[in-house]
């Protein structure tokens, strides 16, 4: 695919100028450049490319700050994006890989390196076990199609307890980090990143499935856990829709308003997170961790009084709390 559009972001001219050469050496067009992370989000935006070569650190908007903000994006979530440093740490390797980075290139660059790398990403070719898993949660929609729920169900029952599942392969890039293997990090971490954004797609046909079986109970468990998938990977807008699709189907459940404040603190909308708390505490008042998350939240905005409030509440609903012991005595000692 040597006609392949390909965006370079570094603020560094001397790698920009150098990799850009490269990048015409090996045969692909010129490659289109940016000087931060924000400049490069306003290009994508308007002229979606190819490939991205990001410098992972960069004083505006780093590359792997802009890559989290691209596989938040429906239409711009699969565009492979490779990072760039001269001394990748094990730190490094494993929040790239939790990212759902492409891959690592390393300064100074290996020219051929680079360009299997780009050549197979651009392939397109998926891995066996990401496109079983495709092909499995395309069986199971067309079954839901069909309204033959059960059968659906079936479907992906199996496939979310596979052995290899995204965990699975988030724990092998762990692994691999430590043994210092960072391509073979990477490629496990790029499997758990594309399988938990296929998983989430089970998991909401699944509640979905149920809901049509008049089972609201399952339908609001597996409808949670997509919004919890969704969180984690900082889709916090896609999760906030389902959190309250849940809402208007009627349900007054603790773990959605709770989901729902953990959101909102995340988006920084203390004042909308503190009502979703109060309306977790109102279904169930004794629940120690509501408080404890309230008296997080205090925390974030500096009002310590509040904060040891809850913090003890959550303390004297379960003595054993020990994460609210702790902050309690931080708090105490003025750590924080």
């Amino acid at each position: 695919m040597t006609d392949a559009s390909i965006l370079i972001v570094t603020e560094d001219q001397t790698e920009l100028k150098n990799l850009s050469i490269a990048i015409k050496k090996m045969g692909f067009p010129s490659p289109a450049r940016a000087t931060g992370g924000s400049d490069a989000w306003s290009m994508l935006k308007s002229s979606p490319v190819d490939c991205v070569i990001a410098a992972y650190e960069m004083e505006e908007m780093s590359g792997l700050a802009l890559l989290k903000i691209l596989r938040r994006e429906d239409t711009l979530g699969d565009i492979p994006v490779f990072l760039t440093h001269d001394a990748f740490t094990k730190i490094k390797v494993i929040k790239a890989g939790q990212a759902g980075v492409t891959g690592l290139f390393v300064i100074p660059f290996d020219r051929e390196g680079i360009k299997t790398k780009i050549e197979m990403a651009l392939d397109g070719v998926k891995d066996p076990v990401i496109e079983k898993t495709s092909e499995t949660i395309d069986k199971g929609l067309e079954l839901i199609e069909r309204k033959e729920y059960a059968k659906a169900l079936e479907v992906f029952q199996k496939l979310v307890s596979r052995k290899e599942n995204p965990e699975y392969y988030f724990n092998i890039g762990y692994i691999k980090t430590a043994q210092n293997r960072h391509p073979e990090a990477i490629e496990a971490f790029s499997k758990a990143t594309q399988l938990d954004r296929l998983y989430v797609k089970a998991y909401e046909a699944m509640a979905r499935a149920y809901r049509a079986m008049g089972q609201t109970e399952k339908a609001e468990e597996y409808m949670q856990t997509a919004a919890e998938i969704y969180m984690d990977t900082d889709k916090l807008g896609s999760a906030e829709d389902l959190l309250n699709e849940l809402l208007e189907s009627g349900t007054n459940s603790l773990n959605v308003f709770n989901t729902l404040g953990v959101l909102h603190r995340k988006k920084g909308n203390m004042e909308q997170a503190l009502q979703q708390y109060k309306k977790a505490l109102k279904v169930h008042p004794d629940e120690p961790y509501i408080y404890y998350n309230i008296g997080r939240l205090y925390l974030d905005i500096k009002d310590m009084d509040n904060a040891k409030k809850y913090f003890q509440a959550a303390l004297d609903k379960d003595h054993g709390f020990e994460e609210a012991k702790q902050v309690l005595k931080a708090i105490d000692l003025g750590l924080i």
